[in-house]
């Protein structure tokens, strides 16, 4: 129901709660091998998001840069969902970038693929065509560091606000 909505917070912390409740050793056991791994993703995401910011500067575009962690359910989800481990899970982050006006995404998208190759297969736009429950997004997945694939998630801030509280 809170997906439908659009209320992404809440359905992150919904699906973490049952997690956590069903299969609490899973849950204890990714929270751990997370926070072990926490400093090393940090580094990362600082390092990727420096020539970002560069870039953004130059080109007089004001935005918020981020990184988010994936919730638990979702990386669960994936391991199992693939047959993986968690050391085999590469994407346990995202960058998201937060512009004041939707021709700013567009801007971002084209820098971030000027400092990093695009992975083809995996694009979205969601402003173009957005998501039945109102959601709206650019999604790209960049070859970053290392060649390690990142997705990078460009929007306003009000589309931000309707993202994590819903319409």
């Amino acid at each position: 129901l809170a997906h439908r909505l659009g209320m992404n917070n809440v359905k992150i912390r919904m699906e973490d709660f049952v997690l956590k409740a069903l299969e609490p050793k899973k849950y204890s056991d990714l929270k751990r091998k997370i926070n072990n791994t926490k400093k090393e993703r940090d580094k990362y995401i600082d390092k990727l998001i420096s020539p970002i910011n560069v870039e953004l500067k130059k080109n007089k575009i004001k935005a918020d840069i981020f990184g988010r962690a994936k919730h638990y359910s979702s990386i669960i989800g994936k391991m199992e969902k693939r047959n993986k481990k968690f050391e085999e899970i590469y994407d346990l982050f995202a960058i998201r970038i937060i512009v004041k006006k939707i021709s700013n995404c567009y801007a971002a998208l084209g820098l971030i693929h000027q400092i990093y190759n695009p992975f083809q297969e995996r694009f979205k736009d969601y402003i173009a065509r957005p998501k039945r429950n109102g959601y709206q997004s650019i999604h790209t997945t960049v070859f970053g560091i290392d060649g390690r694939l990142v997705e990078i998630q460009i929007r306003t801030f009000d589309m931000y606000e309707t993202a994590e509280s819903g319409v």
